[in-house]
Protein backbone atom coordinates (compact mmCIF):
# COMPACT_ATOMS: atom_id res chain seq x y z
CA UNK A 1 0.00 0.00 0.00
CA UNK A 2 1.04 3.60 -0.87
CA UNK A 3 1.92 5.71 1.97
CA UNK A 4 0.46 9.55 1.61
CA UNK A 5 4.12 10.52 2.04
CA UNK A 6 5.13 8.07 -0.79
CA UNK A 7 2.33 9.24 -3.11
CA UNK A 8 3.26 12.61 -2.07
CA UNK A 9 6.91 12.41 -3.42
CA UNK A 10 5.55 10.81 -6.73
CA UNK A 11 3.32 13.84 -7.07
CA UNK A 12 6.17 16.28 -6.67
CA UNK A 13 8.59 14.81 -8.48
CA UNK A 14 6.29 14.97 -11.61
CA UNK A 15 5.56 18.19 -11.47
CA UNK A 16 9.22 19.17 -10.63
CA UNK A 17 9.90 17.53 -14.10
CA UNK A 18 6.65 19.17 -15.71
CA UNK A 19 8.01 22.47 -15.05
CA UNK A 20 11.48 21.76 -16.88
CA UNK A 21 9.75 20.52 -19.95
CA UNK A 22 7.19 23.97 -19.44
CA UNK A 23 10.52 26.13 -19.00
CA UNK A 24 12.41 25.18 -21.66
CA UNK A 25 9.49 25.81 -24.01
CA UNK A 26 8.80 28.73 -22.52
CA UNK A 27 12.57 29.96 -23.12
CA UNK A 28 12.17 28.99 -26.70
CA UNK A 29 13.67 25.62 -27.04
CA UNK A 30 11.71 22.45 -29.03
CA UNK A 31 11.69 19.25 -26.92
CA UNK A 32 12.29 15.92 -29.24
CA UNK A 33 11.90 12.35 -27.87
CA UNK A 34 14.72 10.32 -28.28
CA UNK A 35 14.27 7.60 -26.38
CA UNK A 36 11.88 5.72 -23.87
CA UNK A 37 12.71 5.77 -20.37
CA UNK A 38 12.09 1.80 -20.36
CA UNK A 39 14.63 1.62 -23.10
CA UNK A 40 17.13 2.85 -20.86
CA UNK A 41 17.08 0.61 -17.36
CA UNK A 42 19.21 1.57 -14.07
CA UNK A 43 23.00 1.03 -14.68
CA UNK A 44 22.71 0.44 -18.84
CA UNK A 45 23.19 2.78 -22.01
CA UNK A 46 20.52 3.14 -24.72
CA UNK A 47 22.27 4.01 -28.69
CA UNK A 48 19.82 6.15 -30.53
CA UNK A 49 20.35 8.03 -33.41
CA UNK A 50 19.09 12.00 -33.66
CA UNK A 51 18.96 12.87 -37.57
CA UNK A 52 22.87 12.12 -38.58
CA UNK A 53 23.90 12.48 -34.53
CA UNK A 54 24.61 9.30 -32.87
CA UNK A 55 23.45 9.44 -29.15
CA UNK A 56 24.54 7.19 -25.65
CA UNK A 57 21.93 7.87 -22.97
CA UNK A 58 23.43 6.35 -19.63
CA UNK A 59 21.07 5.84 -16.82
CA UNK A 60 23.08 6.43 -13.39
CA UNK A 61 20.22 5.47 -10.07
CA UNK A 62 17.40 6.20 -12.17
CA UNK A 63 19.25 9.78 -14.14
CA UNK A 64 19.43 9.55 -17.35
CA UNK A 65 22.51 12.03 -18.71
CA UNK A 66 23.04 12.07 -23.07
CA UNK A 67 26.03 12.26 -24.84
CA UNK A 68 26.53 12.65 -28.26
CA UNK A 69 28.01 8.95 -29.48
CA UNK A 70 31.56 10.22 -30.92
CA UNK A 71 34.80 9.27 -29.65
CA UNK A 72 36.49 13.16 -28.90
CA UNK A 73 40.07 11.36 -29.85
CA UNK A 74 39.42 10.98 -33.72
CA UNK A 75 35.32 10.65 -33.88
CA UNK A 76 34.57 6.89 -33.89
CA UNK A 77 31.26 5.49 -32.86
CA UNK A 78 30.89 5.04 -29.57
CA UNK A 79 29.82 1.84 -27.53
CA UNK A 80 28.66 0.68 -24.08
CA UNK A 81 30.99 -1.88 -21.95
CA UNK A 82 28.06 -3.49 -19.43
CA UNK A 83 30.78 -4.87 -17.04
CA UNK A 84 33.11 -2.18 -16.75
CA UNK A 85 29.96 0.79 -16.76
CA UNK A 86 32.39 2.28 -19.17
CA UNK A 87 31.11 4.50 -22.96
CA UNK A 88 34.05 2.79 -24.88
CA UNK A 89 35.60 3.51 -28.25
CA UNK A 90 36.54 0.56 -30.28
CA UNK A 91 38.70 2.40 -32.77
CA UNK A 92 41.81 3.05 -30.08
CA UNK A 93 40.69 2.09 -26.98
CA UNK A 94 39.37 5.55 -24.84
CA UNK A 95 36.75 4.78 -21.97
CA UNK A 96 34.43 7.60 -20.31
CA UNK A 97 33.22 7.62 -17.49
CA UNK A 98 28.79 7.71 -16.97
CA UNK A 99 29.93 11.41 -16.66
CA UNK A 100 31.93 11.56 -19.73
CA UNK A 101 35.38 11.83 -18.38
CA UNK A 102 37.85 10.35 -19.98
CA UNK A 103 39.41 7.29 -17.84
CA UNK A 104 41.63 5.97 -20.37
CA UNK A 105 42.84 7.31 -23.62
CA UNK A 106 44.49 8.63 -26.18
CA UNK A 107 41.11 10.61 -25.78
CA UNK A 108 41.69 14.16 -23.28
CA UNK A 109 38.80 15.40 -23.84
CA UNK A 110 35.29 14.62 -22.30
CA UNK A 111 32.18 13.59 -23.87
CA UNK A 112 30.20 16.13 -25.55
CA UNK A 113 26.62 16.42 -23.00
CA UNK A 114 23.14 17.25 -24.17
CA UNK A 115 20.65 18.48 -22.54
CA UNK A 116 17.63 16.03 -21.72
CA UNK A 117 14.18 16.32 -19.60
CA UNK A 118 12.95 13.03 -18.92
CA UNK A 119 9.05 13.03 -18.42
CA UNK A 120 6.11 10.79 -18.68
CA UNK A 121 8.05 7.56 -19.71
CA UNK A 122 10.35 9.41 -22.37
CA UNK A 123 13.65 10.92 -22.79
CA UNK A 124 13.47 14.45 -24.30
CA UNK A 125 16.16 16.30 -26.43
CA UNK A 126 16.17 20.20 -25.67
CA UNK A 127 17.22 21.77 -28.69
CA UNK A 128 18.04 25.49 -28.37
CA UNK A 129 17.21 27.56 -31.14
CA UNK A 130 20.60 29.49 -32.79
CA UNK A 131 18.82 32.71 -31.91
CA UNK A 132 18.15 32.34 -28.48
CA UNK A 133 20.18 34.20 -25.85
CA UNK A 134 22.79 32.33 -23.64
CA UNK A 135 22.66 32.54 -19.82
CA UNK A 136 25.69 34.43 -18.98
CA UNK A 137 27.80 32.77 -15.67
Amino acid sequence: MTSRRGALKVFLLGALSACDSAIARLRGARLVPIARLDQVPRGSAYRTMHGDDPLILVNVDGRVTTFLAVCTHEGCPLGWNAQQHLIRCPCHGSAFDTAGRVVDGPARAPLTPLETIAERGRVLLVERSSKQPRDSA
